[in-house]
């Protein structure tokens, strides 16, 4: 018999592989669960689910009625990482970009959106002096009525993109957590915080 977990505090919870109680993650807004613990968590006072890039997408697939029930009532989950079970409706897959250069790398803004708003592209193109590190591929077959918020190399891919699910809408990242950004010393931290605003709205 399966044991529920208290409600967490947060409206949001970050689901990762193990908790690290990273400063990164120091917004009241959010708690660090355990992707494990995610099927016995009561999930009614939270708003919004970030799943963590190298989260075990098998578990999460066997977990898919959990995911799209909880999006279709109206919550918000953000995907991070490469995409490549269809663990929730509507997901696009993850396709490895074939780049010889920056050029290839280089982040363009897409459709405007909250989270990116005031972000200039090019803190998101080059981090430490090197490009990649926001995501080295692009999103495939995503849904029709999907808006696409970032582009990337010089034919503009989709990368980031957001879709309708029900009542509730679903955020796809083909790269490392958005939260990796939130202590950078330029607009890219701007998007944790405008992350977890979204998120944490019906």
């Amino acid at each position: 018999m399966s044991t529920t977990h208290s409600p967490p505090v947060a409206p949001v919870l970050h689901v990762t592989m193990g908790t690290h109680s990273r400063a990164a993650d120091a917004d009241p807004r959010m708690d660090e669960i355990d992707i494990y613990r995610l099927p016995t968590t009561d999930l009614t006072d939270v708003r919004g689910l970030i799943i963590g890039a190298g989260s075990d997408q098998i578990f999460l697939e066997r977990h898919r009625e959990l995911l799209d029930g909880f999006v279709r009532a109206g919550g918000r989950i953000a995907v991070m990482g490469h995409a490549v079970t269809d663990f929730l409706t509507g997901l696009g897959v993850w396709r490895k970009l074939a780049y010889t250069g920056p050029k290839d790398l280089w982040i363009s803004i897409g459709e405007p959106h909250p989270i990116w708003e005031g972000v200039d592209p090019d803190d998101l193109s080059v981090r430490k002096g090197v490009t990649g590190f926001y995501a080295r591929g692009y999103a495939d077959k995503i849904p029709a009525d999907a808006i696409v918020t970032t582009r990337i190399g010089r034919h503009a891919l989709p990368l980031d993109y957001i879709y309708p699910l029900g009542d509730g809408q679903v955020l796809v990242h083909g790269g490392n957590d958005l939260t990796n950004y939130a202590n950078d010393p330029n607009t890219s931290a701007r998007m944790t915080p405008q992350l977890l605003d979204w998120l944490v709205q019906r």
